[in-house]
C-alpha cells in the first residue's frame, strides 16, 4: 500500500515503513488474510459437498427454527421387492405370485427403465435410497418390515399395491398398521357386482401430471377386490363408467401420495392389484411412469389446462327451446353472479321471442341448438348444410351481429362427423357435445384433416349430469341440489371442465331444477379462487390460446430448466404451468436465462405443487431455469 501523504488540511503521513526488510508471511495479506482462510477451507468443503449431493448423498440444511435437519435427496435407483413370505402364501393357497410381479417386469421392459429385483431383504441393506417397489406383498415378516422401514429412514420412496402388509410371516392376518404407516388407511372394499371399476384421474397431479384431468382407466374383474383407502392426498378415484360413485366413496381414494417428513422417502400406494391393469396397461403405464418421478424427487413442469393459475373451469349453459320464457329468470340469476353463462338457441322457437332474444344477446354469448329439435345424426351433408344456413337465417333478423354466435350444441346430442365437419366448414368455432366424446374431462380439437390448427373446431363435452338425466331418476329439488354440487365438486376436484346444460323447459318457476340452483351456485361462489367461470366462447378461446403456448423441459442436477414458445402473432395472456415440487412446501424460485425476459409469478397450489403464471408473454422463444433452496 502507498504510504499516505499530508493533505491540504494538515493532516501528517504515516510514517514511511522500510520495505528492504522483509515483512512476514501472514502479514502480506494484509485485510484480506481471513477472506483467504474462508476460502482455503471453506471453497474444498462447498466442492466436496455438492459433489457428494450429485452422487446421491442427503444434504443438510437448517429449517426456519435453526435447527439441522436433512431432506431426502433423489436417486433413480428402482428396486422390485419380490417378498418370498409372500410367494409362500400365495404357493399355499392355491395362487400364483408371479402373476402380481409380471407385470411390473412388463412395464419395465416395455419402458425401458433399469431397476433390481431383490427377493431377500437382507439385500435391501445395500439400496441407500431410491424407490422400492412392493407388488401386492400382501406377507411380510418381521425382517422384511424392519428392512423396509430402515430403507425408509435412509432416504428410500416406497410404493406399495393392493393389501401389502397385511399377513405375516405365517400368512396370519396382520391389519392394516403397515399400510397406515404409508399414509393409506383402509376403510373396506369395493363390491364386485356395484359397478365400481373405473379409476378416475386428477389432472396436473404429483403422480398423474400426464394424464388428463377425469381420465377413465378400467380396471378389469379378478379375484384381488379393488380396495378403499383414505389419505391426505388423493390423485385417483375409483367410479362407475358415467363417473358417479357411492357417497361413501367420494373422499376416499385409489391411489394416494404423501410425504410424511422430509428426512425419510415419499410414499405412494394404489389399491388395487397388478392383476386389474395387466391386459390394457398403457394409461396405468403412464401413472407409473409419473409415480416414480415424484417418489424420486425428480422436479417436474407441465402446462396448465386453465389460465391465470385456477385449476379447473365451470361452464353453465342453457339449451333454450320449449319454455322460451324461463331463460328470462335464469339470465337474471346467472347475471347477479356476475356468470357468463352461454344461451344456445333452438331458432324455430327463438324467433317466436325475438325481444327475448335481443335481450340475451347483450349480456350473454349465444350459440345454436338447431333450426328444429332433431337430431343431425346420420342426416345426408346436404340437408344438415341446409339446417344449419336455417338456423343462421332465423336468427339474424334478431340478432344483428349474428356472425358472432359460432357455438352449437345438437339438438338430443346427436350428431356425426358431417356435422362438426360442416360447423367448421361455416365459421363455427366450438361444439358443446355429449359426455361420451372423449374419455377425459378436457376439451378437444375435432380431428379433420387438412385444417389448419387455428381454425379447428374445439369440442366441450359435458361432463356434469343434466336435469334431462336427474328427471329421469325422479329426484327432489334436495335430491338434485345434492346432485349438482357433487358433480361439481368431482369437476373441481379433478382439474376437469365442469360443464353443466340446462333445459329451459324443466326451469319453470316451481321446478326442482329452479329450486335446486341457489345451492349450486353457492358452492361454486366458495370455490372461486380455485374456479375459472366462464362461458363456452371463453374456454374455447383459450383452448385455442393454449395451444400456441408451448413447453418444453429438462431436469439439470438440482435445477429445472424450461423453454416457452408462443406461436401466432398476438401474446398470450394467462398462460399457466404447474410444476410439482422435489421437496413438500418448497416453492421454486424462477429465472431467466437471457436478461429482460419477463417474471413470471409463483404461487402455492398445495403442499406438492406450484403454479407459475405468465401475466402475458408476446410471440417468441423463452427460457427459464427453477431452482430450489431451502
Amino acid at each position: 500500500m502507498k504510504p499516505r501523504s499530508a493533505t491540504a488540511d494538515g493532516i501528517d503521513a504515516p510514517n514511511f515503513v522500510d520495505n528492504r526488510r522483509p515483512r512476514p508471511f501472514f502479514k502480506r495479506f494484509g485485510p484480506y488474510l481471513h477472506v483467504y482462510i474462508v476460502l482455503g477451507f471453506g471453497l474444498p468443503a462447498l466442492i466436496y459437498l455438492t459433489v457428494m449431493q450429485i452422487m446421491g448423498w442427503r444434504t443438510p440444511s437448517f429449517g426456519i427454527q435453526g435447527a439441522l435437519s436433512y431432506i431426502a435427496s433423489s436417486s433413480d435407483t428402482v428396486v422390485l421387492y419380490t417378498s418370498p413370505n409372500t410367494k409362500t402364501y400365495f404357493d399355499g393357497i392355491g395362487g400364483k405370485y408371479e402373476v402380481l410381479v409380471v407385470p411390473w417386469r412388463n412395464y419395465f421392459a416395455a419402458h425401458k427403465v433399469d431397476f433390481k429385483e431383490v427377493s431377500d431383504a437382507a439385500q435391501l441393506r445395500k439400496q441407500k435410497e431410491g424407490v422400492l417397489i412392493l407388488p401386492s406383498a400382501l406377507s411380510l415378516g418381521p425382517d422384511e418390515r424392519a428392512e423396509i422401514a430402515a430403507f425408509r429412514l435412509r432416504g428410500g420412496a416406497v410404493l406399495a399395491t393392493w393389501a401389502t402388509g397385511t399377513r405375516n410371516s405365517r400368512g396370519e392376518w396382520e391389519g392394516w398398521a403397515f399400510m397406515e404407516s404409508l399414509g393409506a388407511k383402509a376403510t373396506g372394499e369395493i363390491a364386485p357386482d356395484s359397478g365400481i371399476n373405473h379409476l378416475i384421474m386428477n389432472g396436473e397431479s404429483p403422480v398423474s401430471h400426464t394424464l388428463p384431468a377425469g381420465q377413465r382407466i378400467l380396471m378389469s374383474k379378478t379375484s384381488e377386490a379393488l380396495l378403499r383407502f383414505k389419505g391426505d392426498m388423493v390423485a385417483g378415484r375409483f367410479m362407475n363408467w358415467a363417473r358417479i360413485t357411492d357417497d361413501g366413496l367420494r373422499d376416499e381414494g385409489a391411489v394416494l401420495y404423501a410425504e410424511q417428513d422430509p428426512t425419510q422417502g415419499r410414499t405412494a400406494v394404489f389399491a388395487f392389484a397388478e392383476s386389474t391393469w395387466e391386459s390394457h396397461p398403457q394409461e396405468t403405464y403412464a401413472l407409473i411412469d409419473d409415480t416414480l418421478k415424484w417418489l424420486q424427487r425428480q422436479p417436474t413442469i407441465v402446462r396448465s389446462a386453465w389460465p391465470n393459475g385456477k385449476q379447473s373451469a365451470q361452464i353453465i349453459a342453457m339449451d333454450t327451446e320449449q319454455g322460451f320464457e324461463n331463460a328470462v329468470p335464469f339470465a337474471a340469476m346467472m347475471k347477479s353472479l356476475d356468470y357468463p353463462s352461454t344461451f344456445y338457441i333452438l331458432t324455430s322457437v327463438g324467433k317466436a321471442f325475438p325481444d327475448i332474444v335481443s335481450r340475451l344477446s347483450k349480456e350473454f354469448e349465444l350459440g345454436f341448438h338447431g333450426d328444429t329439435h332433431t337430431g343431425f345424426k346420420n342426416q345426408t351433408e346436404n340437408v344438415q348444410e341446409d339446417r344449419i344456413r336455417n338456423m343462421r337465417a332465423d336468427i339474424a333478423p334478431i340478432v344483428p351481429n349474428a356472425k358472432t354466435m359460432t357455438g352449437f350444441r345438437a339438438p338430443t346430442e346427436a350428431y356425426d362427423a358431417t356435422t362438426e365437419r360442416l360447423l367448421q366448414k361455416n365459421g363455427f368455432r366450438h361444439h358443446t357435445a355429449d359426455p361420451n366424446r372423449t374419455e377425459a374431462r378436457l376439451p378437444i380439437f375435432a380431428e379433420m384433416p387438412d385444417i389448419e390448427p387455428e381454425d379447428r373446431l374445439v369440442v366441450l363435452p359435458r361432463t356434469q349430469r343434466d336435469d334431462i338425466n336427474l328427471y329421469g331418476e325422479k329426484l327432489s329439488s334436495e335430491q338434485i341440489a345434492k346432485v349438482l354440487v357433487d358433480d361439481a365438486n368431482l369437476a373441481a376436484d379433478t382439474g376437469s371442465l365442469g360443464l353443466l346444460s340446462i333445459h329451459s323447459q324443466n326451469f319453470g318457476p316451481d321446478s326442482a331444477l329452479t329450486k335446486a340452483m341457489p345451492s349450486l351456485l353457492v358452492n361454486l361462489k366458495q370455490r372461486k379462487t380455485q374456479l375459472w367461470f366462464a362461458s363456452a366462447g371463453q374456454v374455447t378461446d383459450w383452448w385455442r390460446e393454449r395451444d400456441r403456448f408451448k413447453l418444453s423441459s429438462k431436469n439439470s442436477s438440482k435445477r429445472l430448466e424450461f423453454n416457452i414458445t408462443v406461436t401466432g402473432q398476438q401474446p398470450v395472456k394467462g398462460g399457466s404451468l404447474v410444476i410439482m415440487l422435489p421437496q413438500k412446501g418448497l416453492l421454486p424460485t424462477i429465472g431467466s436465462t437471457k436478461i429482460g425476459l419477463p417474471l413470471p409469478k409463483v404461487s402455492r397450489i398445495d403442499e406438492y405443487r406450484a403454479s407459475v403464471v405468465f401475466d402475458s408473454l408476446n410471440p417468441g422463444n423463452y427460457s427459464y431455469q427453477a431452482t430450489f433452496t431451502q
